[in-house]
């Protein structure tokens, strides 16, 4: 007992050894396919956000796991295809992103890598805005739960500074709305672009 004991001690104390934890945030894209993404970096409408802490275990150029847990905002807009009626909204997810980064660098210098990242969710926050009327409703979600998984690459300097951008599926139904004069959105997932900046310690 006493030498599984000191060897579950000694993991933790490699793992701890070999860790690094810091912040992350960044932008997030407010569309709801990839089309609408694309149209997002055209006029300039990337203007969502996510915040938070994250965990990168591994410190070595090829391989490392890096979990995080941030809230991340997503939303969509549309505008009324026979009327002047606006629509706008925003929904706060906290969310359980873990990377799995492989890739090559130069010694401490920089470090390129691709991202594989499985995350999941729970709606926390909910804001509908209609032609300027904000109201808080939870009607236009189908779950509060959401899954999926994102992929993209990054850039890491001085084993402390990470840059990264990627493209994020949600594999489940979120949202379910459509009014007379919008544009119907059945069943839509709000996938998009992340692009984060994390700082790590």
């Amino acid at each position: 007992m006493k030498k599984l004991f000191s060897a579950i001690l000694c993991l933790c104390i490699a793992v701890t050894a070999s860790a690094q934890f810091g912040i992350t945030g960044g932008l997030s894209s407010t569309s709801t396919n990839f089309n609408g993404v694309v149209n997002d970096v055209k006029n300039k409408a990337i203007n969502q956000y996510h915040l938070g802490i994250t965990y990168k275990i591994g410190k070595s150029n090829i391989i490392a796991l890096q979990p995080s847990l941030i809230y991340n905002i997503k939303g969509a807009y549309a505008d009324g295809t026979k009327t002047k009626t606006q629509l706008d909204f925003k929904t706060g997810f906290i969310e359980l992103p873990v990377q799995l980064q492989l890739g090559f660098g130069i010694g401490k210098i920089f470090r390129l890598y691709g991202i594989a990242e499985p995350f999941i969710g729970y709606a926390v926050s909910n804001s509908v805005n209609v032609s300027g009327q904000k109201e808080k409703t939870w009607d236009n979600l189908t779950s509060r739960f959401e899954y999926g998984v994102g992929l993209g690459a990054g850039l890491e300097l001085f084993k402390h500074f990470q840059l990264s951008a990627r493209y994020s599926w949600n594999l489940g139904s979120l949202y379910d709305f459509s009014w007379e004069g919008m544009i119907n959105a059945p069943k839509s997932t709000c996938s998009g672009i992340n692009v984060s900046l994390a700082i790590l310690l």
